[in-house]
């Protein structure tokens, strides 16, 4: 005989979207995706390009390529060198 916890049937209400059909537990969750997810383009755009995010921790992450790679400011050395091709 196999011991172990009880096998237990819960039947979970999904809520679905009505323009994506993704699925979630709560319905706060899909209110949350209907109001700043669903069909609605990317919101936050980074300062050193014009690259946009749907999500500000992306466009945080995004942020550190520019000013902590090598420990240069990387955009500006691309300005430098866009600059200098022109010459």
């Amino acid at each position: 005989m196999i011991w172990g916890p009880p096998q237990v049937n819960i039947e979970v209400q999904l809520h679905t979207c009505p323009k994506c059909a993704r699925t979630y537990s709560h319905k706060c969750n899909l209110m949350r995706h209907l109001r700043l997810e669903c069909g609605v383009g990317p919101r936050f755009q980074c300062s050193s390009c014009e690259k946009r995010f749907k999500h500000r921790h992306h466009l945080r992450d995004h942020e550190k390529l520019h000013t902590h790679h090598w420990g240069l400011d990387t955009h500006m050395n691309l300005q430098v060198k866009k600059n200098s091709i022109k010459s």
